[in-house]
């Protein structure tokens, strides 16, 4: 059973390249703790301290868009590093990792803004109040504990020997699977209309825990999202 598995998927890796399996991450404690604690901002607002369903799935957004908008950012600075000689060298400094974390928090503020004005306009139909200071602090929150894995991400690309076009196809997998997080998320804000704050709530945990699987398990992720994927057959 094990070895038709594997030969399975060797062979739908050798079909589709760009979703070649990955072995599985060895995070260390901080890392793991940095995860934890960026998907538990969200839910930690809306069942602790009294947050709408609106902000929750807004600040969701904010983490997804953080995730796609730090994949682009990390792509186009090793790039540069490397078109400049210099892209086989560790991260120069603590100024180029504020600046890539920064960028992208830029990024992600706009796309949030570009999407999340749907939440916004469901959210005002509840009376919900949304854009505080609060909100803010939250989102910085966010930003501040995915700091640790935008430079393992950085300074492991600039090691890599891939050039850009390879690691395009290696993070599209990835990009997929946080737009699926997104649309999980705005279906949540249309459930929160019809959901009461315990039932929301608990889709709430449920929906925190997937996305903490997938940053935790990306290599299983990639294995059940691989288009066309099957069961092994014995």
């Amino acid at each position: 059973m094990s070895g038709a598995g594997d030969t399975g998927m060797r062979r739908r890796a050798a079909c589709d390249p760009d979703w070649a399996s990955l072995p599985r991450p060895r995070f260390g404690f901080a890392q793991t703790v940095a995860i934890l604690v960026r998907h538990a901002i969200p839910l930690a607002g809306l069942v602790w301290f009294g947050g709408s369903p609106a902000r929750f799935v807004l600040l969701s957004v904010f983490g997804i868009a953080l995730g796609i908008a730090c994949i682009g950012v990390v792509g186009v600075a090793v790039s540069t590093r490397q078109q400049a000689g210099t892209g086989r060298g560790i991260a120069g400094g603590i100024g180029d990792w504020l600046t890539l974390l920064a960028v992208g928090a830029g990024i992600s503020v706009m796309l949030t803004a570009l999407f999340g004005w749907i939440v916004l306009a469901l959210a005002r139909e509840r009376g919900e109040a949304v854009l505080d200071v609060s909100l803010g602090w939250s989102a910085l929150a966010i930003v501040i504990s995915a700091a640790p894995g935008v430079l393992q991400r950085y300074r492991a690309d600039l090691l890599s020997t891939l050039d850009e076009e390879q690691r395009k196809r290696r993070d599209q997998p990835e990009v997929v699977a946080l737009l699926f997080c997104g649309a999980l998320a705005f279906m949540m804000c249309a459930l929160a209309r019809h959901l009461g704050r315990y039932a929301f709530g608990a889709l709430s945990v449920a929906i925190t825990l997937l996305f903490v699987f997938r940053d935790l398990r990306p290599d299983l992720v990639r294995e059940w999202t691989r288009p066309g994927n099957a069961p092994p057959r014995a």
